[in-house]
C-alpha cells in the first residue's frame, strides 16, 4: 500500500510501465465516486473535496500516467558488484529509435539487455525526473540501435514466433526468406575477489536462416546449406567461390549479397 495525501492505494496503482491504463481508470473512478458534481454547487462543501484534488494532482506529477512508451516495467540496473555487463556490446547508452504499435518513437536513450532480451529506455515523466523503464515486448515491434535493427520474431515467424529479438541481416516476407543474429548473455554464478556477486557471460552470437517458414541453423557454410536441394548447394558454392566469400568470416554487407543471389536465383 502507498499513502498519498492520506489515502492509502494499493502499490499497482502507483508504477508506471504497463499499468498506467489501470492507474487512469482509477483515477477515473476517484473522479465519479468521489467528486462532487460541481453544477450542484457543494462541490466546495465537500469535507474531502481538497484532499482529493491533491491526491490525483500528486498521483500525476509523480508517476505520469498518460505516456504510451512507458508501457513496461521498472528496471532496475544490475548490482555494481556483478562482473561485466548484461547489455548489447557497451554498458553505454546509445541513442536509438523505437517502433511499437504502429508509432514510431526517435531519439531515446536506450540499451539492450540481452539477459531479459528487452529494451531499456530512459523515459521522462511529467515531474522530470527519469526513470528507466524495462518495455513490454509484446508491444515493441523492432528497435534500432547503432544502425541495427533488432525486429521480434513475430514479424517473421508467424504461427511460429518463439518470442525473442533477433538483428535482420535480410529479410523478405515475400518468400519468407531471411537471415537474422541472435545475441544472448547469461548471468554466471562464477564468483571472485573483483566480481564477488558473480558475472555476465560475454556475448553468445547465432545466425540462423529462415526458409520456408522454419529457422535453421546457420552458424557455419555447412548448415547453411542444409535446407537447398544438392542442386542449389551446388549453385551456392559456385556463389560464393566466384566472389571470393569465406562464409565463416563473411561481413553483414556479403551475407545480404548471398541472400539476395540465394532469393532471386534459386527461391524465386
Amino acid at each position: 500500500m502507498r499513502t498519498i495525501k492520506g489515502i492509502s492505494i494499493p502499490c499497482k496503482f502507483v508504477i508506471c510501465g504497463n499499468h498506467c491504463i489501470v492507474i487512469k481508470f482509477f483515477l477515473a473512478l476517484v473522479s465519479i465516486f468521489f467528486l462532487p458534481n460541481e453544477s450542484t454547487g457543494q462541490g466546495s462543501n465537500h469535507p474531502d473535496h481538497k484532499t482529493i484534488i491533491e491526491f490525483i494532482s500528486e498521483v500525476q506529477t509523480i508517476y505520469g500516467v498518460d505516456d504510451e512508451l512507458v508501457n513496461g516495467y521498472p528496471y532496475y540496473p544490475p548490482d555494481q558488484l556483478i562482473g561485466s555487463h548484461p547489455y548489447f556490446k557497451k554498458e553505454q547508452w546509445y541513442i536509438g529509435t523505437v517502433y511499437m504499435n504502429g508509432e514510431t518513437f526517435t531519439k531515446l536513450p536506450i540499451k539492450y539487455d540481452l539477459t531479459k532480451d528487452a529494451f531499456i529506455i530512459k523515459a521522462t515523466l511529467h515531474d522530470k525526473v527519469m526513470k528507466l523503464v524495462q518495455l513490454n515486448s509484446l508491444y515493441v515491434d523492432s528497435a534500432r540501435i547503432n544502425n541495427q535493427l533488432f525486429v521480434h520474431s513475430r514479424s517473421f515467424l508467424n504461427n511460429l514466433n518463439n518470442g525473442n529479438f533477433y538483428e535482420q541481416i535480410y529479410n523478405d516476407s515475400q518468400s519468407d526468406f531471411g537471415y537474422f543474429i541472435r545475441y544472448t548473455k547469461k548471468y554466471l554464478e562464477q564468483y571472485t575477489s573483483i566480481a564477488p556477486k558473480g558475472r555476465f557471460s560475454d556475448i553468445n552470437v547465432k545466425q540462423v536462416l529462415l526458409y520456408n517458414e522454419v529457422l535453421y541453423d546457420a552458424s557455419n557454410r555447412r548448415k547453411f546449406l542444409k535446407p537447398f536441394s544438392r542442386d542449389q548447394r551446388g549453385l551456392i558454392k559456385s556463389f560464393l567461390r566466384k566472389n571470393d566469400i569465406k562464409y565463416k568470416r563473411a561481413d553483414k554487407k556479403e551475407i545480404k549479397q548471398l541472400m539476395e543471389y540465394c532469393n532471386q536465383q534459386i527461391i524465386n
